[in-house]
């Protein structure tokens, strides 16, 4: 069966599709959960917090309404207009005047888009803000620009020109109603637009079509608010399915037979007899050309296969996409599987010189390009020892075969040029009773006695330096003889004399891993552990080894001092360092002091981090991922990368205890780091305790 390698785990990426989607657009956006009696925010984007001059920790966990963006020139019709949209279902766009933290005023064009599940129920609002004053200035300053390009002569009034420059203001992509111009002419800061009339049919649209279309994005871009399995193309192939370990093994099976009959075939068989043999009665002559011909469709089939499996890209996600499908496929292996897929004695077997007969046996050698699909196998099973010996055993016979087959072409292409018979062909008919006739050309030993006598020379030369039963007697023989017994003693060396040494030094990772793997198996056996909290560990075993490779840096840091240790520490924690608000203002003798008391977790997605009612005695620093805070079932906030969750700091109180769970939603990397270490530093570096409890 194949390695599920990637993250095929089900997954609620929600949130990262909403912020990858964004990022590149300069969105202000708010998500708020509907469920909650007053539509608490549960995220909110750096855009809004830049707009605003406030932090993630003050805009959590309050009102949608934004009532702390008030300020005394903020009109009660907009703010109820405002309520009334999240009481509805309904997509509404509204101007009010918020105020920034600095007390600043800013007008605002407000887009309310309300997120429904499965059964049409409204879960949750999705609230986009945009600077009115921005928007027109930017349409002004592209009308300007389009006036002046086409060279208008024409004399313009003040109130034309702010008529054509409101006019054109390009509206918001969430958009679902048309935008009431005369509004903006009239300066009214008190209108609302409701949905049209014409589109109140569509209120009970499937919610992941309306999300989909407020976002601008395809239908099969945006996922719902739930864990899903990975999205999989139509007639996709996965790569660890059972299907595709079948194929593997079939495919396996013909790499093999192609390495070993490709070789003897072009040697021992295609000759001008065979030749004239097949211009008479086609391929039926001989099941061997059948076979081949099998083959070739095979791996012809396998190519096609091959453009319809899933792959792991290098984030780890499973790439089911067709056109990525097949670009990945043509940066790899498709020249290789295409040449060596290509049948070309199929092609030119009609034309019987000899010529062409030597050309065919060249080019059917092309097929041991397949062999290359072999090692993509063999790191599947490259961690058991008997498997590795007896791949090497395997190799140095394919070598010999390949050697032997050689070995015959030589003596077999001289021969008839020869005015002294001294081959070791003619000495091998010699010492059997079965002598050439120039005049017979079926004379002389048999194929089995020249395959079985060309083999054991190859052993023999390969292992030691022969016995001198079969011994080279012409120029060419001699020199390959020697290219043999360098390889041989290469071979001997490298392989027989170090086994035990290639085993330890190439397979010692996948051995380590296996043994891991094989105590949290006898440990889920023993205690008998149920399915779904068995799954949860050997997921959890797998992604951690991914990204650890089983190596424990407590282990590795102790051979090292303390500064060089620190050295270490901040380098392997300089992501968290730099971009984290709580670290900003420490000292670099802090960081460092903080950085030798950081420890990495990983989770997967579904696998609850923190239950109600535990105690907090660990601080979370979220590097990769996003998780989900829950209160009686019920999502009161999202946080993602460069968040921080766990128990306030400090210096007196007695730790806390969790008031809701946290849940992770994808794959997550955190940094943790124990309460009494974190307090541990702070007494060192008392000045960072302000600061830090303020970035928390």
């Amino acid at each position: 069966m194949p390695v599920r390698r990637g993250h095929v785990a089900p997954q609620n990426i929600y949130l990262d599709t909403i912020i990858r989607k964004f990022e590149g657009q300069n969105r202000k956006f708010i998500i708020a959960n509907a469920q909650m009696d007053n539509c608490a925010i549960i995220y909110c984007n750096d855009g809004f917090c830049e707009m605003f001059g406030y932090s993630r920790v003050e805009v959590m966990q309050r009102p949608c309404t934004c009532d702390f963006l008030r300020g005394p020139d903020t009109t009660l019709n907009s703010i109820a207009q405002l309520g009334q949209a999240l009481l509805g279902s309904e997509e509404c766009k509204l101007e009010i005047l918020y105020y920034r933290k600095d007390t600043s005023c800013i007008r605002c064009l407000v887009d309310v888009v309300p997120v429904k599940n499965e059964e049409g129920v409204v879960i949750m609002f999705i609230l986009n803000f945009e600077d009115l004053a921005a928007i027109i200035a930017k349409s002004a300053r592209q009308s300007l620009h389009q006036r002046l390009s086409q060279g208008c002569q024409n004399s313009t009034s003040d109130s034309d020109l702010k008529y054509r420059t409101i006019s054109q203001i390009p509206q918001f992509t969430l958009n679902f109603v048309e935008f009431n111009l005369e509004k903006h002419r009239s300066g009214s800061t008190t209108e609302i637009e409701i949905i049209a009339p014409h589109k109140v049919m569509e209120r009970t649209q499937n919610v992941t079509e309306k999300v989909t279309q407020v976002l601008s994005l395809g239908a099969d871009v945006l996922p719902e608010y739930k864990l899903q399995t990975p999205r999989i193309h139509r007639w996709t192939i996965l790569h660890y399915s059972p299907f595709k370990a079948v194929w593997d093994w079939l495919i396996l099976l013909l790499v093999i037979y192609t390495a070993v009959f490709t070789p003897y075939s072009a040697a021992f068989l295609l000759n001008e007899e065979q030749e004239e043999k097949l211009s008479e009665c086609s391929y039926k002559c001989d099941p061997l050309y059948i076979i081949d011909l099998i083959v070739d469709i095979m791996f012809i089939v396998d190519i096609i296969i091959n453009f319809r499996t899933t792959y792991v890209n290098i984030n780890d996600e499973v790439v089911s996409h067709p056109a990525k499908i097949a670009i990945h496929y043509f940066k790899g292996w498709f020249l290789i599987d295409m040449v060596a897929a290509i049948p070309f004695d199929l092609l030119i077997f009609r034309n019987g010189s000899d010529e062409t007969t030597t050309l065919i046996g060249l080019l059917k050698t092309a097929r041991l390009l397949r062999l290359v699909r072999v090692a993509r196998k063999l790191d599947r099973y490259s961690e058991y020892g008997a498997a590795v010996l007896f791949l090497l055993m395997c190799t140095f016979a394919l070598i010999a075969h390949w050697l032997a087959c050689i070995w015959y072409a030589i003596g077999n292409v001289e021969r008839p040029y020869m005015e002294h018979k001294i081959g070791w062909l003619d000495n091998l008919g010699d010492q059997i009773g079965k002598r050439y006739n120039d005049s017979d050309l079926s004379s002389g030993p048999s194929i089995k006695d020249k395959y079985v006598t060309a083999l054991y020379f190859t052993f023999s030369s390969l292992t030691s330096v022969g016995f001198g039963n079969v011994s080279p007697n012409t120029n060419s023989e001699k020199i390959f003889s020697i290219c043999v017994m360098l390889i041989g003693s290469l071979m001997y060396a490298s392989i027989f004399g170090n086994v035990s040494a290639i085993i330890q030094r190439l397979y010692s990772g996948t051995a380590r891993y296996h043994t891991q793997m094989l105590r949290v198996k006898e440990f889920i056996r023993f205690h008998q552990i149920p399915n779904p909290l068995r799954q949860r560990l050997e997921e959890y075993f797998q992604h951690a080894w991914s990204y650890t490779n089983g190596i424990d840096m407590n282990a590795v840091l102790k051979g090292f001092p303390d500064c060089l240790q620190a050295d270490i520490c901040l380098h392997l924690n300089r992501t968290l360092l730099q971009n984290c608000k709580a670290f900003r203002g420490a000292t670099k003798g802090c960081l460092r002091a903080l950085a030798m008391k950081f420890r990495t977790t990983h989770a997967p997605p579904g696998d609850t981090l923190v239950h109600y009612g535990d105690v907090l005695t660990t601080l979370y620093f979220i590097s990769r991922g996003s998780i989900e805070i829950l209160r009686e079932d019920i999502v009161v906030a999202i946080l993602g990368k460069n968040d921080i969750f766990g128990e306030p700091i400090s210096l007196y109180a007695r730790p806390g205890k969790s008031n809701a769970d946290v849940r992770a939603l994808t794959y997550c990397d955190l940094h943790k780091i124990q309460r009494e270490e974190l307090l541990e530093v702070l007494d060192m570096y008392p000045a960072f305790l302000r600061t830090i409890s303020g970035g928390i």
